[in-house]
């Protein structure tokens, strides 16, 4: 019991009334953010950086409850996990809780393996950071979280717990976090290995248990569908999303490319990369334009050989993959390619219609029989090149966390992880978006 006239207890009291009275403002704050949002489910998510009193996108009813229910209690209950279906809009009501946590002047940091809303950045980037910038990190919210391994995890966590001096869960930080396992998991195990390997796993044993919200599935055709895909090991094609032709998929996806593709977020999806190579030359053959070579430079000088991996063959009007992360763009990144010099590839981002241009990045070149490094110690031999490649098809799992316009599917009875089927499918926006050849 506190002392009725020491200072020292007087002063602990005051600042616990003051704690209790920015907790709630914190929470009439969120109610009143909340109470002004219309009746609309889905509107276009916010794509500029968040900021103080940024509009917080509509949620439906299930949404607007898991939000208050974070956002109300986040110093409380620290370990949150939403979970749900594709297409139930995990991403979208982390966004919006991204945004109210923003606007009430808190530090978030956003991890993701896939395209955020909100500027984000990958988990192992996170390992890179000074101590003091995470210390200042009031909230970590981690979308497709089924794309991390449970080891990633716990070292994040060790990282934390470092940092803040802390035994506590995660160092004592608050943890958002939202992911679909029936989608692909990570590791490139049998199914049991991949499963342990998951963060499902952590979610579920963890000492200091994740607060569990789920998302209901819809009641319309399409979410019922998914469902059915995600649930069953056998899936029935309706006869109008099936092509007898790689020619009519390509048409589909892309339509006529004589003279290059148009600014559109459509791809081929295929779940083996011999299959990718062959639908992403397909399509560059059907572009009928220039062949531009941009050959690799070492130490200024251009390499001239015949190995193929030294030369980047393109087209004006291709569809391009980074596959580094440049200028905020993630690795993943599709974008057109439209124009060049000869230090520069100009882009434009398909997602977000941003203009990229694209400069030559350090390449590491992998010791081989030809030239093997003489020792662990030797320099690793790099050269300087496009950090891009071909991106008209990519792999299942180049596609997840992602959605399109028109997804066409290439021998996808050839799926031979968990999840592939399902995620692929789930790319699409509704039934009328994609097709598929077996």
């Amino acid at each position: 019991m506190p002392c009725e006239h020491c200072p020292h207890c007087q002063e602990l009291e005051r600042l616990e009334q003051e704690r209790l009275a920015e907790e709630q403002r914190q929470r009439e704050a969120i109610a009143a953010l909340l109470a002004q949002q219309g009746d609309n489910d889905f509107p276009l998510p916010v794509a500029n950086p968040a900021g103080p009193n940024e509009p917080i996108p509509d949620l439906n009813e299930h949404q607007k409850k898991i939000a208050l229910s974070i956002c109300n209690n986040w110093k409380e209950q620290k370990l949150h996990y939403i979970q749900g279906n594709a297409q139930t809009g995990k991403t979208y009501l982390l966004n919006a809780i991204c945004i109210l946590m923003r606007n009430l002047l808190l530090k978030v940091e956003v991890i993701s393996p896939s395209i955020f809303p909100q500027q984000s950045k990958p988990l192992k980037k996170i390992y890179g950071q000074s101590d003091q910038s995470v210390e200042d990190v009031d909230i970590f919210i981690i979308d497709n979280a089924q794309q991390i391994p449970q080891n990633s995890m716990k070292d994040f966590e060790n990282k934390l717990k470092r940092t803040m001096e802390s035994d506590e869960a995660f160092g004592g930080k608050t943890i958002i976090m939202a992911a679909d396992f029936g989608q692909m998991l990570p590791s490139p195990a049998d199914f049991q290995h991949k499963l342990k390997a998951s963060l499902k796993h952590l979610t579920e044993n963890h000492v200091a248990p994740f607060k569990k919200h789920v998302l209901p599935t819809g009641e319309d055709n399409w979410s019922q569908y998914l469902d059915m895909v995600r649930r069953s090991p056998k899936v029935a094609v309706p006869a109008e999303n099936i092509v007898k032709s790689v020619e009519e998929l390509l048409d589909f996806a892309y339509g006529d490319v004589d003279k290059g593709v148009k600014l559109q977020n459509s791809v081929i999806v295929a779940p083996r990369n011999a299959d990718v190579d062959l639908i992403n030359q397909k399509m560059f053959n059907k572009i009928r334009r220039k062949v531009n070579i941009f050959e690799a430079q070492a130490i200024g000088n251009v390499i001239r050989s015949d190995e193929e991996r030294h030369k980047l063959r393109l087209k004006i009007g291709s569809i391009l993959i980074l596959e580094d992360s440049f200028e905020g763009s993630p690795k993943g990144t599709r974008v057109l390619f439209e124009d060049f010099t000869a230090h520069h590839l100009n882009c434009r981002d398909l997602a977000t219609n941003r203009i990229l241009d694209i400069e030559r990045v350090k390449r590491f070149l992998a010791p081989n029989e030809n030239t093997p490094r003489k020792n662990a110690k030797e320099e690793q031999r790099h050269v300087k090149q496009f950090p891009v490649s071909l991106g008209f098809a990519t792999t299942v799992h180049g596609a997840q966390g992602r959605t399109y316009d028109k997804i066409g599917m290439y021998h996808m009875n050839d799926t031979f992880e968990h999840g592939q089927l399902y995620t692929a499918i789930s790319r699409a926006k509704g039934m009328e978006c994609w097709k598929v050849l077996l």
